[in-house]
């Protein structure tokens, strides 16, 4: 994860003087939200400060929890993207149009940077994609592992339930059972139903 923090700050640091600041799109229930399109056209966002979900569209799951700094939109797609940034408690998030970053990209030599960035994105999708979900244990422990990655102070921030809920299809009845036999089992430990 160092090698591409690096690659993201060589990015952002190259780039921070053709962004804009991006406010929010859409206000939810108090939740902020940023679009990775705005009228017909495509942003790449970057995190400057703060932590923000990855969400899916339509379901509002958790794919991801990003943290500064971070770059979010560039993989190609020929639809609108399926995914939007909703900041956590604070955050600043800055955007420059998708093919203005590649274009700059380019022009900057920094090609490498983003392919590892790319590469890293679609990876972390495809582990979400294949977590095991043949039953709620097998979902359930699949996702302990997916979210018990984040960094410290994240994990401190959201509850173990909080976490496998948002980004699951399971009701809190199934998870709560999952997670109460592998405490029984000594194979989860949590501090107020947060990881360790």
């Amino acid at each position: 994860m160092h090698r591409v923090n690096a690659n993201y700050d060589r990015i952002i640091d190259a780039l921070a003087g053709y962004t804009h600041v991006a406010n929010p799109d859409e206000i939810s229930r108090g939740k902020r939200r940023y679009h990775l399109t705005k009228d017909n056209v495509r942003r790449v966002m970057f995190i400057m400060d703060g932590d923000f979900l990855l969400k899916l569209k339509g379901r509002n799951k958790v794919l991801n929890i990003l943290s500064s700094p971070s770059v979010v939109g560039v993989t190609p797609a020929f639809d609108e993207s399926p995914v939007y940034l909703e900041r956590i408690d604070y955050g600043k998030i800055n955007y420059i149009e998708y093919d203005v970053f590649w274009r700059l990209i380019f022009e900057k030599d920094l090609f490498n940077d983003a392919m590892s960035i790319l590469a890293c994105q679609y990876s972390d999708l495809m582990d979400y994609i294949q977590l095991s979900k043949s039953n709620s244990y097998d979902e359930v422990t699949s996702l302990i592992e997916r979210w018990n990655k984040l960094p410290t102070h994240l994990k401190r921030r959201f509850s173990v339930l909080y976490l496998i809920e948002h980004s699951s299809h399971l009701s809190k009845s199934s998870i709560s059972r999952v997670l109460k036999d592998l405490k029984e089992k000594g194979e989860l430990e949590l501090i107020n139903g947060k990881f360790i």
